[in-house]
């Protein structure tokens, strides 16, 4: 019989793009020499999956939908999920000073070859519980005589700061989204959406070519403090900057102004549909 423990150092690495599980395994006390060796590398190995498994199933996506329910839902999902997963790598193993044995796993996030967002967009973007599409920036009516002008009050100032636009469109064809999150403490997660400050999806899976999602993900993140030289937003990015962050800080809420402008821009220049999008953490 082979044994093992549960394992101890598993986690998601974003800045490495991993998915890393370490298994535990040990062999029967009956057991010595070679043989005692092999079992325990195979418990090790059985523990790392089961493991590394419990981590790809637990990643939560759009709308706190976790890959373990889209999988509920799509056979196909599920298949491809478990594909992906026994196509792991063995990245390290090891003999402990205890007579254990130590086995590490680990399989991409992103990427065309057995990545977890190459099951889950294996055809198309699969559909998340309480998504909506990006709606059309609101266009103001036109105004055909002058209004006075109110009285602005230091609450009502206040309040305005969240609605108009932090940023110029630039000129020229824009290439991408740069979203400036810093100072907000930025998570990062898999498939983040951008909304507008009155609640209004501004760019989630929906509408997005599936390569582009498999690639990179749906928004690529950086570190920079120059947000126009950033590869995966193009030469000439629309830079925005959040007013917060929502679902656990991992979604970017922008001023309705703000969300106006990058819905405006992307039916231009179709920027969006790649995925040429960046936070800046």
């Amino acid at each position: 019989m082979l044994l093992s423990t549960t394992c101890f150092a598993s986690e998601i690495n974003w800045n490495s793009n991993t998915i890393t599980a370490i298994g535990i395994g040990s062999a029967p006390a009956s057991m010595t020499g070679g043989q005692a060796n092999a079992l325990a590398r195979r418990a090790a190995v059985v523990d790392a999956y089961r493991s590394l498994v419990g981590i790809v199933y637990g990643v939560e996506l759009e709308n706190h939908t976790t890959v373990q329910q889209l999988a509920v839902k799509k056979d196909t999902i599920k298949t491809a999920i478990s594909g992906a997963i026994n196509n792991a790598r063995i990245t390290d193993e090891e003999q402990l000073d205890d007579g254990n044995y130590q086995v590490t796993l680990c399989m991409p996030i992103f990427g065309q070859r057995n990545s977890l967002a190459s099951a889950l967009w294996q055809d198309n973007s699969p559909s998340f519980p309480g998504q909506s599409n990006p709606v059309a920036p609101t266009v103001a009516p036109p105004v055909t005589e002058a209004a006075p002008l109110p009285v602005v009050t230091a609450a009502a100032a206040a309040a305005a700061a969240t609605t108009t636009s932090s940023s110029a469109t630039p000129a020229g064809t824009i290439t991408g989204l740069v979203i400036d999150c810093r100072g907000l403490g930025l998570e990062r997660a898999m498939a983040p959406n951008i909304l507008d400050n009155s609640g209004r999806t501004i760019y989630n899976s929906k509408n997005v070519d599936a390569s582009a999602i498999i690639k990179n993900g749906l928004a690529s993140y950086s570190k920079s403090d120059t947000p126009s030289n950033i590869d995966y937003a193009g030469a000439n990015p629309l830079i925005i900057k959040a007013v917060s962050l929502i679902d656990f800080n991992r979604n970017p809420v922008v001023s309705k102004a703000d969300g106006d402008k990058i819905l405006a821009s992307d039916q231009k220049y179709a920027f969006l549909k790649k995925c040429a999008v960046v936070f800046i953490e």
